[in-house]
């Protein structure tokens, strides 16, 4: 199977999308299934959290208390296509609280992905803030 950059691309922006969805609706399970057994969460000023249950575990202590949204955008590859890449996104979080919504942060996430039986997973995920 060739791995193109498009087909690389649209894979990672997949499990990122997927992702961004999943935590705000606190579904932690689908969260912690898109990183490999392995896979390695670094959330800074949080920690460095290794193994999809670790992960699992960590996600399930943030869930949302209030309805929130990340978006995520400016997606870019930083390396060659192939079964595994990085790549870079821009993120914002918004909270709605009671004078509605607001943004709560600003930040990176520096991802790399591997291909696991044909579908992407993350590898590591380095959530930085601006």
């Amino acid at each position: 199977m060739t791995i193109t950059a498009e087909s690389a691309l649209a894979g990672v922006q997949k499990i990122i999308a997927t992702y961004a969805q999943n935590i705000d609706s606190g579904n932690t399970d689908v969260v912690a299934d898109l990183f490999t057994e392995d896979g390695v969460a670094e959330i800074e000023g949080q920690g460095t959290f290794e193994g999809r249950e670790t992960i699992r575990k960590v996600y399930g202590q943030f869930s949302p208390q209030a309805p929130q949204l990340h978006l995520v955008g400016n997606t870019v590859l930083t390396s060659e296509p192939g079964e595994e890449v990085t790549a870079t996104s821009n993120l914002v979080f918004f909270a709605r609280g009671e004078e509605g919504w607001g943004v709560q942060l600003v930040g990176t996430y520096e991802d790399t992905a591997v291909l696991v039986d044909g579908e992407w997973k993350f590898r590591r995920r380095v959530t930085k803030f601006l």
